[in-house]
């Protein structure tokens, strides 16, 4: 393996995997510990942020401050509005602030935040490109839940929905205008898992909400293809289930049920986390066991084809949130970064497989390099991904995760002849978006936002910056860049 960086300095040390435990209060302090990681990846480059206060949204026309409509905000973002005309809608977090840039309308809009404890993470846009969901976060431990807002795709109209504790945000429907969240009442009291959401809930853009699924501990769900159906994970110590809920209410399926002392991928005291449902490969799951809550090194992730049918392997990957490890195709592809040997570092020993009925199969990729960050295009004919090189041994500094981040090369998979090719003028190219008509990208480069109009032209700066001065969020070269933003390219 190429090591990118100097051998002199090494990695610091880290504590090994969580020791084996029975006791469930252990297991419940290491859920709430993992959900607050999870917030503060994200939120750790919003720290020193200044507050919005009560403002909802203020209006920003081209022109501005720079020349040929690049909009310089003081103390916030530089924005190329002229550069992003007719490209659709792209909501991101500048150092705190969340924005939305309306390319069908030359504006620019900073939206709607409840006060200075509070932050935006995680934008998302619904299918149809009509709505934007996000959450407002709280910086601190203090508070559990975040709340959830929902503005029109312009960036106007937001408004939280009243009456929700949301633990976290599990996606648009592909079909309706709903939104799904698993969400309080908090369980405080036994049986345990204690500090945990109880519900799992859809609510609209006009405000309405319905509860779908009530447990001891929800931990993620997951729409169906056709939006007909939602997935559940339901924990209630010592069983858990998958439970499969009509969209529009009623009893649920149970597709897989496990107990305490039944074994799957050689551990027991098995809980599930919910991470996709996928045309063709059925509900799939990350695999927690022997008293662990979290992984920080990979995953196990299966998933069970129809109900009452076993698990089956697909790869190990990381879990933690920090990265994307998982992308699905419009046509039920999957794409997925698994680990050989490199554990949680993110820039070692990973490789971008397709998974099909039956096994996975790695993509190419040069010698000395991983394959992270797939991304389908939204006909699901063409897959890109990352080729940076294959890093043993590595610093944790600042600058050596820019380089290695620089060092990035985009290959694009063709689905229908198996032909891989580069895309030279994507150089240091992640988190990479594909247009409507799949000739465009978006994508992050050097902590900004860059559209490559065409795949042979030249790169354009949208946005910068996503993150505080130096300061990205990093956990072993894991960085949420996607949490950063979302595109809506209709």
């Amino acid at each position: 393996m190429a090591t990118l960086f100097p051998p002199s300095t090494q990695a610091p040390s880290v504590s090994e995997r969580e020791r084996r435990s029975a006791d469930l209060d252990l297991l419940v302090r290491e859920a709430r510990a993992r959900q607050r990681r999870r917030r503060l990846r994200l939120l750790a480059a919003l720290l020193g942020a200044l507050a919005i206060g009560g403002v909802v949204y203020g209006s920003i026309g081209t022109g501005g401050s720079g020349a040929g409509g690049v909009e310089v905000i003081p103390n916030g973002p530089v924005v190329n509005v002229r550069a992003f005309a007719q490209q659709g809608s792209l909501a991101f977090i500048s150092r705190g602030t969340l924005w939305l840039l309306d390319g069908q309308r030359a504006l620019l809009r900073r939206l709607a935040s409840r006060s200075g404890r509070f932050r935006p993470v995680a934008p998302s846009f619904s299918p149809d490109g009509k709505w934007l969901a996000y959450l407002e976060t709280p910086r601190s431990g203090n508070e559990s839940y975040s709340q959830l807002w929902i503005a029109r795709s312009d960036g106007s109209d937001a408004r939280a929905i009243q009456g929700l504790q949301v633990a976290s945000l599990d996606g648009w429907s592909p079909t309706q205008d709903l939104v799904a969240v698993a969400a309080g009442p908090e369980r405080t009291t036994r049986p345990c898992p204690c500090y945990s959401p109880t519900t799992l809930r859809v609510a609209s853009p006009q405000g309405s909400v319905r509860t779908l699924a009530r447990s001891s501990w929800i931990d993620g769900a997951a729409w169906s293809p056709n939006g007909q159906s939602i997935a559940v994970s339901e924990i209630t110590h010592p069983v858990s289930k998958l439970v499969v809920y009509p969209a529009a209410g009623g009893p649920g399926t149970t597709w897989f049920t496990i107990g305490a002392h039944q074994r799957l991928n050689r551990m027991n005291g098995v809980l599930f986390q919910m991470a996709g449902w996928w045309r063709h490969l059925g509900i799939g799951f990350w695999v927690f066991g022997d008293g662990m809550i979290h992984n920080l090194d990979a995953t196990p992730l299966d998933v069970v084809s129809s109900a009452g049918a076993r698990p089956r392997l697909l790869g190990r990957t990381l879990s933690d949130g920090g990265t994307d490890a998982i992308a699905a195709g419009a046509n039920g592809d999957l794409a997925i970064v698994t680990d050989h040997g490199g554990g949680r570092a993110a820039w070692q020993d990973k490789q971008v497989e397709l998974c099909g009925p039956i096994s996975c199969q790695p993509l190419p990729h040069a010698p000395t390099t991983v394959t992270v960050d797939p991304a389908w295009s939204s006909n699901g004919k063409t897959l890109a991904y990352a080729q940076p090189p294959n890093v043993a041994i590595g610093p944790w500094s600042q600058k050596r995760i820019a380089a290695w981040f620089a060092a990035h090369r985009i290959l694009l998979y063709n689905g229908a002849n198996g032909r891989t090719r580069s895309v030279p003028e994507a150089r240091g190219a992640t988190a990479v978006n594909w247009s409507a008509n799949h000739g465009s990208l978006l994508y992050v480069r050097d902590d900004a936002l860059w559209l490559l109009p065409t795949l042979t032209s030249q790169p354009v700066r949208i946005a910068t910056p996503l993150f505080p001065p130096n300061n990205w969020p990093q956990y072993y070269a894991e960085i949420a860049w996607s949490a950063q933003f979302a595109w809506s390219p209709r």
